[in-house]
């Protein structure tokens, strides 16, 4: 074992931590998990989890890796020690076993695995989900043996032909890399490169409410599916290398839809230093854009579900949107650049 590890016992069923914005809900029913779980266009059943009652949960508030509410899953334990700064230090030892699919694509032993399964009968082609992956073992870990993995392997008929059996769809986005880990999105060894699919990666060093030292940012997984079929769902995380070192996986709320066609319009582009937007989450009327290199001509805001909103005014003398009463939600905001098109999410609270 490459390092000392502190166990952390849960006695309560629910959790919160006064120095952090998130709080905790462990171990719910599976009736719950399923609502959790169920977004439009398709109808979820049969769920089951298989790990640590300590491993999985909901998660509520807000956070530099979270926001809403949502699923967590984790190698360790769902508490409120995740609400704190990067310096606190989650590393426990569940005792439990790993899982083989995860072993395969991360290429080592596993330990700790948390895993959800499901079947699931979509009404449309197309079926997304939203989630982010954090682990203690950035950035120190990097490129070696502890590679903490987290796949959605999926079994059903496949529309192209065949079927999929097991197959992951946890891709780093715009990649065929077929899983989400440590070694696969990440600033390189200690955070100081060479980097590797790090416009989707977020050095959390010295944050301040999250424990995590790294995340990803919020990734989109897409599975192609015929309607009225049903698929068997595997949602699994898991230690690689040894049982300590925490790793966890969030996913949005209702945020497994089926769609009518490839939801182009929320397919958020890469990071871009030179674009910022504030407040984000907002709970306010205007939201701010910030260019630093050329210069905005149009804003568009789409619904989660592809739906143009029309009641937004974009300012171009004051580089501001007005939202005018926009519901609470998730949507996609399309910025039209002298250099291109950037869509980013924003989040209205």
């Amino acid at each position: 074992m490459k390092r000392l590890s502190f166990i952390f016992l849960l006695t309560t069923a629910s959790l919160s931590n006064a120095f952090g914005q998130l709080t905790f809900t462990v171990a719910p029913s599976m009736a719950d998990l399923t609502n959790y779980f169920q977004g439009i266009g398709l109808t979820i059943s049969n769920m089951t989890v298989t790990g640590a009652p300590q491993s999985y949960g909901f998660y509520s508030g807000t956070s530099n890796m979270a926001f809403g509410s949502g699923i967590i899953m984790s190698t360790g334990v769902v508490n409120g020690l995740i609400s704190n700064p990067a310096g606190a230090f989650l590393s426990a030892d569940n005792a439990t076993v790993g899982d083989a699919l995860i072993s395969t694509i991360a290429g080592g032993q596993t330990y700790d695995a948390c895993v959800i399964e499901f079947d699931c009968v979509p009404t449309n082609a197309n079926l997304s989900f939203n989630f982010s992956f954090g682990s203690e073992e950035y950035n120190e870990y990097v490129y070696s043996v502890f590679n903490d993995a987290f796949a959605i392997a999926v079994t059903g008929p496949n529309p192209l032909g065949g079927s999929y059996n097991n197959t992951n769809f946890a891709f780093v986005p715009g990649t065929t890399t077929p899983m989400v880990s440590v070694n696969s999105i990440n600033n390189g060894s200690a955070g100081i490169g060479p980097c590797n699919n790090c416009a989707y990666y977020i050095d959390n060093t010295n944050g301040t409410d999250v424990a995590f030292d790294g995340f990803t940012t919020g990734l989109l997984g897409l599975v192609p599916v015929t309607p009225g079929q049903t698929y068997h769902f595997k949602i699994a995380i898991a230690d690689v290398g040894d049982a300590v070192y925490d790793s966890s996986v969030m996913f949005l709320a209702n945020s497994f839809k089926s769609l009518p066609s490839t939801p182009t319009s929320i397919l958020e582009t890469k990071k871009e230093s030179d674009l910022s937007i504030y407040p984000n989450p907002t709970s306010t009327s205007i939201v701010h854009i910030d260019l630093i290199d050329g210069t905005t001509k149009e804003i568009e805001l789409y619904s989660y579900q592809g739906n143009r909103i029309e009641n937004v005014v974009f300012d171009k003398n004051t580089n501001t949107i007005q939202l005018n009463n926009t519901a609470k939600g998730i949507y996609f905001l399309h910025i039209t650049k002298d250099k291109g098109i950037t869509i980013k999410k924003l989040v209205i609270n």
